[in-house]
């Protein structure tokens, strides 16, 4: 039969709580980022949680970690504001056994912010392709952990919160699993709750907001980049009060800096 592992990013935890706070019945990894370094491991009635606290900073390395350390036939990524349903485990493993072909599987989630459910992110059963997966985040994606580690499918350390730039690591993670030639699929099971209350890394749609946005089109559509700053310019013009020149600079701005890394520091 095979095993689940949900592995789970967080920070600043002093103990092993959040996984019962997460409802997660299955074994688990949690990569904790909390300024120490240290290994806790209990063994309860859903098998072994290992929980990896370190001094390192930002949510990709946090991630890899996690990715590393893991040993089950399935993995199912986590961040720590999302609550499981009591069933999902066995959900998520019938999931892959009833479609032998997938290696990858975006679930249903349902999002709440204070409390109560705002929005149903429910999907329907089929084939994924690169140009409608990229809007998934990290804690809806499951995965064969052979298939990942056997293209040497990783998190991007780059983006993402803690990171130089401040999102999408979720999204160059599925692309890469597009580029090695996985095959992803989504399912309509909801796997629980993601509170979207406070967010680590949006504080708006400022300079840095599309300043980062356009290093991670580069990345992701280094061909196609230039359309792209157009088309991310013009979609959030109702969002900022940066005027459509002045987006399209910062995000070539952006583009261009993500090629050498550099981080956002102010127009001058």
């Amino acid at each position: 039969m095979s095993k689940l592992q949900v592995l789970v990013a967080t920070m600043r935890q002093s103990d092993m709580s959040i996984a019962e706070k997460m409802n997660i019945r299955c074994e688990a990894v949690i990569a904790n980022q909390a300024g120490r370094n240290e290994l806790t491991e209990t063994v309860g009635e859903y098998g072994r949680v290992r929980m990896i606290s370190t001094d390192t900073v930002g949510v990709g390395l946090n991630r890899n970690i996690a990715l590393f350390a893991s040993d089950s036939d399935i993995i199912l990524f986590a961040d720590d504001d999302v609550v499981y349903n009591d069933d999902m485990p066995q959900n998520v493993i019938d999931a892959f056994r009833e479609n032998p072909k997938a290696d990858v599987i975006i679930f249903s989630m349902d999002i709440t912010r204070g409390g109560e459910v705002t929005e149903k992110r429910h999907l329907k059963r089929g084939r994924r392709r690169l140009w409608n997966s990229l809007r998934f985040g990290t804690y809806v994606i499951a995965a064969r952990r052979s298939a990942v580690m056997r293209n040497n499918i990783t998190f991007n350390q780059y983006f993402g919160g803690g990171c130089i730039y401040g999102a999408g690591e979720d999204s160059l993670f599925i692309k890469a699993c597009f580029d090695t030639g996985l095959r992803v699929y989504s399912h309509e099971y909801v796997l629980g709750r993601c509170a979207k209350d406070v967010s680590s890394w949006f504080s708006g749609h400022n300079e840095k907001f599309f300043y980062d946005k356009g290093a991670l089109m580069g990345y992701l559509f280094p061909r196609v980049s230039p359309l792209m700053t157009l088309y991310f310019s013009l979609r959030f013009k109702r969002s900022t009060d940066i005027s459509p020149l002045k987006r399209i600079k910062l995000m070539n701005d952006g583009r261009k800096g993500g090629k050498k890394l550099i981080p956002f520091s102010g127009l001058k």
